[in-house]
């Protein structure tokens, strides 16, 4: 008897620019983008969606969190915050400019960004930043 591996398939979730009670799965939106020669998400409005990771998201300016589950932390929200340790970049994280997220869902999902970000997210969730 042989093994045969399961395949995964991701649909896309199209360009947008709204997005609305659909899972994303980050990697595959960020890969469509870059193969049309977006270097991040910008402008998009997620309602009632489930984003999905692994991933690490940096809101670069202009991203708005209403109502949204940012994910599990283990108890402690700042689980989910990871700090730059460059000045001026990030490599590897997902960026989005400009975009809303409405009563989203965020799993596996990490965030960074300038202190600034961090720490109003940190207020946002009732925890201070260590």
């Amino acid at each position: 008897m042989t093994d045969t591996p399961s395949t995964i398939t991701y649909r896309s979730s199209g360009v947008g620019p709204v997005y609305q009670k659909t899972d994303i799965w980050l990697p595959l939106l960020i890969a469509e983008a870059m193969r049309r020669g977006e270097n991040m998400i910008v402008g998009k409005t997620f309602i009632d969606c489930r984003l999905e990771g692994p991933a690490v998201i940096i809101p670069v300016s202009g991203c708005q969190f209403d109502a949204c589950d940012m994910g599990y932390s283990s108890g402690d929200p700042r689980n989910l915050l990871l700090a730059p340790a460059g000045p001026d970049k990030v490599t590897g994280a997902i960026a989005f400019k400009d975009c809303t997220f409405t009563r989203c869902n965020f799993f596996a999902v990490g965030f960074t960004g300038a202190p600034e970000f961090l720490q109003n997210f940190a207020a946002t969730v009732g925890v201070t930043p260590a």
